[in-house]
């Protein structure tokens, strides 16, 4: 029987260096079932660094050397046994950059389950909140993105990858939420993709907007590679440290804009 206390992410002591850089300074932090945990911090703090290790994105980067251990369901994502099929399997991305492939929609789509009929495609779209974006392209999810000047906002091509991962529907998802390349109703949309992509399933995700934070189940804060606080909002909101810190110039930045 499957042991249901094993974290569904773990990760102890890790350390990652591009070249004589290091990137990574003795993480350790676990995530549980079907928890949401974000990770937030300054630019250049490591928290891409870190999702990209947990999904062995780093594996073709030269010069890259990595010690500790991350473990998914109590396995070793490191170890000759796990496949990188089978860990792409088990978890699903979404992140900032959504870079289409030069296919059509429903091919890009199919990439997160290739076996899947054009019904689950467009449910997955959907949900995704794609709709307006297919009603607009010459040849709906046939068009090939890239062809004869057609090409996606960054907040549309967000949406077309949710949808990717929708199709797939990996249990654990790794997510980026910003929507810095998103106008307002193209920012709404992608929100409310996240809300049904998330549903039900244990998500890790960089935020870069604090509001997006406050109900989630734990925060990570990382500053230089290292995990400098951790809690939920309410705690850390209130002790002395970065994220008050943050939280602070986050809603002095929304009282400008108010006021403006």
């Amino acid at each position: 029987m499957e042991n249901t206390n094993v974290p569904v992410i773990s990760a102890k002591d890790l350390n990652l260096w591009y070249g004589d850089f290091k990137a990574l300074k003795g993480i350790s932090l676990d995530v549980g079932e079907r928890e949401i945990t974000a990770l937030i911090g300054p630019s250049g703090c490591g928290k891409s660094t870190f999702l990209k290790t947990l999904n062995r994105m780093n594996d073709l980067v030269p010069n890259v050397r990595i010690e500790g251990d991350v473990r998914l369901k109590g396995e070793d994502i490191f170890a000759r046994e796990m496949q990188l099929t089978d860990l792409r399997r088990r978890v699903g991305m979404v992140f900032q950059k959504a870079n289409p492939f030069p296919m059509s929609i429903y091919d890009n789509v199919r990439m997160g389950k290739k076996d899947a009929t054009r019904v689950e495609v467009m449910e997955a779209l959907k949900n995704a909140q794609c709709e307006d974006i297919i009603e607009k392209l010459p040849n709906g999810i046939d068009t090939v993105i890239g062809s004869k000047g057609t090409y996606l906002s960054g907040g549309e091509a967000q949406r077309v990858s949710i949808a990717r991962a929708m199709l797939k529907n990996a249990p654990i998802l790794i997510l980026d939420e910003a929507t810095a390349f998103a106008d307002p109703d193209n920012e709404v949309k992608v929100q409310a993709a996240f809300a049904k992509l998330s549903k039900g399933k244990t998500v890790i995700m960089i935020a870069h907007r604090l509001s997006s934070v406050t109900g989630v189940d734990r925060i990570f804060v990382l500053q230089d590679g290292e995990i400098r606080q951790a809690g939920k909002h309410e705690e850390l909101k209130d002790a002395e440290g970065l994220y008050a810190h943050m939280w602070k110039a986050y809603n002095q930045s929304v009282s400008w804009k108010v006021g403006v």
